[in-house]
């Protein structure tokens, strides 16, 4: 998965917005990080709510029984709807503000509770309506705006209630007023800052997962400059005793045999004196493409082995197979007529000559006696004339 791109340095120290395109994971990420906890916050308030059917039972003793059935009814409801949010809809937006939600309807039936009572202590009863409020906004981890709205709907009807026991007095109801708004406003804050940690958590993450994506990048196009040859862009010689020695190992956990080829162009160095050094570096990279794109997708890779030397190690384990694809090679380099008007023999173009072997054949022991049987392959291309391929000769009793 591709990392979403994202500048955090230039997010604001406070209120910090999720970008439109980070929406959905931004609310993965809160679902994953912080859902287990808006869970765990629903029945604690719930248990919370549960509990002050004894205040109930001791300040309003005349609501006692309506109080119990009441707050059990309200708590299998709560119950029902943890379930459906959590594990049907799992939508964000409800699983942040389920809680707060719940809060509403409990603070009307504990109002109805309070304004049915006849008990003296009603009104010393009132200022425990601020458990509502820090309920409300402590659990909060996703929408600020949507807590907010909650909160202002529970002070609404906190206030109104107030002011209807108190018969519409409003030294009753600033005195309340003077006592509650700290308490909404703290708890605003905290739940502000709840929202906001959250968020600066999710945007560091990002910044951090860039940041390992990037180091990871660098790391692999360093590995690819070590193993790669900077004229032709094929496989250096250091890339190729690794990759032949890996060969090696495979064949002896699988049994299955590999080819290789070293590839020599013909009489090279008299075409690089006479043509100039940049020709000659052309004529590599023309020489290393066109043997990369004759080679199907995984069936073998190409390395430069020193100077004009190329070799090529292939998952091939068949003879036949092997030796067409050589002459293919020699073939391919041909028509690709590159003017060689100084060698020594009666050919005016640039060929190679190839010598090419089996891992199964006899006597390999190591890799190294693979390189060493093609080079002396090589050798003899060379000697019987050159753009030749020399093939390792396998009996199939071998």
């Amino acid at each position: 998965m591709t990392t979403p791109v994202f500048d955090i340095a230039s997010a604001q120290p406070y209120g910090r917005r999720i970008p439109a395109h980070l929406q959905g994971h931004f609310k993965h990420y809160v679902v994953e990080h912080h859902g287990g906890f808006l869970l765990a916050i629903n029945f604690i308030a719930m248990i919370a709510y549960d509990l002050y059917v004894f205040a109930d039972a001791l300040l309003i003793p005349d609501m006692a029984l309506e109080s119990l059935l009441l707050r059990g009814g309200l708590s299998l409801l709560g119950l029902l709807n943890i379930y459906l949010v959590f594990h049907h809809s799992r939508n964000l937006l409800l699983m942040d503000l389920l809680m707060p939600i719940h809060d509403i309807i409990s603070t009307i039936a504990w109002f109805e509770l309070l304004k049915r009572s006849t008990s003296p202590d009603v009104d010393t009863f009132l200022y425990a309506a601020v458990v509502f409020i820090i309920l409300a906004n402590l659990g909060a981890r996703y929408s600020f705006r949507g807590i907010l709205l909650c909160s202002l709907t529970i002070s609404a009807i906190i206030v109104y209630n107030v002011s209807l026991l108190n018969d519409g007095q409003s030294k009753p109801v600033l005195v309340f007023a003077i006592a509650y708004l700290p308490v909404l406003l703290f708890s605003l804050f905290i739940s502000w800052t709840n929202i906001n940690g959250v968020r600066l958590a999710f945007l560091n993450d990002l910044e951090k997962e860039r940041q390992r994506d990037e180091l990871a990048g660098l790391n692999q196009r360093l590995e690819e400059l070590a193993s790669t040859d900077a004229l032709t862009n094929v496989g250096n010689r250091r890339a190729f005793d690794l990759s032949l020695e890996n060969h090696w190992s495979q064949m002896g956990l699988n049994g299955r045999a590999f080819s290789l080829m070293l590839v020599d162009i013909d009489y090279f160095k008299p075409y690089n004196d006479h043509y100039g050094h940049l020709v000659g570096d052309r004529c590599l990279r023309e020489v290393a493409n066109t043997m990369s794109s004759s080679l199907r997708n995984g069936q073998g890779q190409i390395f430069r082995y020193g100077g004009e030397e190329f070799v090529i190690l292939l998952q091939i384990d068949s003879q036949e197979e092997l030796g067409v694809l050589a002459e293919r090679l020699r073939e391919e380099i041909a028509a690709l007529n590159i003017e060689h008007l100084h060698r020594p023999d009666a050919l005016n173009y640039l060929t190679i000559s190839l010598g090419v072997a089996m891992s199964s054949a006899p006597g390999m022991q190591q890799a190294h006696d693979l390189l060493a049987r093609c080079d002396t392959l090589l050798y003899q291309a060379k000697q019987q004339g050159r753009n030749r391929v020399c093939l390792e000769q396998v009996s199939e009793t071998t």
